[in-house]
């Protein structure tokens, strides 16, 4: 998952993927690292991880600023990524490039039972998050135990997926001297990101995606800018969030199915 140079990369992609929702139309990801040799039809691979940043992260009201995501309605990822957890082991299911093992075969899997997880956070340099799990699924940020997974389970590489649910802000307005004109838009934003391990531990696939949905929601601002003191209507987002989310997946499985054909895949994304 997020380790080491890996796990920095996808988690800067991460956080970036949400500041920038809204102030711009392109996200730089830089194309699949995708090791070809290591995939294949009778190519067998399972999903041990699938977790998403705790924060559903956007525009608070100024009495929620400095609030827990626990402490403010709709704020906490946890119901997104059990929503999102089907999605995702359905469309890999579907892959042409390798054959995934059946979830109910690894979370019952009694190595799977046995090893301990990793602490339900991510930390790059002076950055910390925490994480919700999805399911029954474990956390897993060691690259040795993703190699030691793969080995108990019989499988030829092990894939954990990072989830980051947002709401950016956008929309035409004029200031002046304080007082705003016209609308303000919320649109719910998801960057996914996937990795996978060998059984020596080594990355054979890691790539990210960074997807917005149309404007969900506006508010008017008329002679003076109330928004900062309502902020965004997380549990309003909850819907597009997930159905972003499943579009993201789709699009990031498309481009690791490009890169095995041998076609070229864009480093800068847009984020419709």
């Amino acid at each position: 998952m997020f380790t080491g140079k890996t796990g920095g990369k996808l988690l800067i992609a991460t956080l970036l993927g949400w500041l920038l929702a809204g102030c711009s139309p392109m996200a730089i990801t830089g194309a699949p690292d995708v090791d070809k040799t290591a995939f294949g039809a009778k190519k067998r691979f399972a999903v041990v991880s699938i977790a998403a940043l705790k924060t559903f992260h956007g525009e608070r009201s100024m009495a929620d600023t400095f609030k827990s995501a626990d402490a403010v309605a709709g704020a906490n990822t946890q119901p997104l990524i059990n929503q999102l957890q089907p999605k995702i082991i359905s469309a890999l299911g579907k892959s042409r490039q390798f054959t995934l093992v059946p979830e109910s075969r690894v979370l019952n899997h009694r190595a799977y039972r046995a090893l301990a997880e990793d602490e339900r956070a991510v930390k790059v340099l002076f950055i910390s998050a925490d994480m919700n799990v999805a399911g029954n699924y474990k956390f897993y940020s060691d690259p040795q135990k993703y190699a030691q997974l793969a080995k108990d389970l019989g499988v030829d590489g092990v894939i954990g997926v990072t989830v980051t649910f947002g709401i950016s802000t956008g929309g035409g307005r004029f200031n002046i001297n304080g007082l705003s004109f016209g609308k303000k838009s919320y649109s719910a934003t998801a960057t996914i990101g996937a990795v996978a391990y060998n059984q020596k531990g080594e990355v054979i696939w890691k790539d990210s995606t960074v997807k917005e949905a149309e404007p969900g929601d506006s508010k008017a601002v008329i002679v003076i800018d109330t928004s900062a003191f309502s902020g965004a209507d997380f549990e309003k987002f909850h819907p597009s969030a997930v159905e972003i989310g499943t579009k993201a997946v789709d699009v990031l499985l498309a481009r690791f199915d490009d890169t095995m054909a041998g076609k070229q895949v864009e480093r800068v994304q847009s984020y419709k």
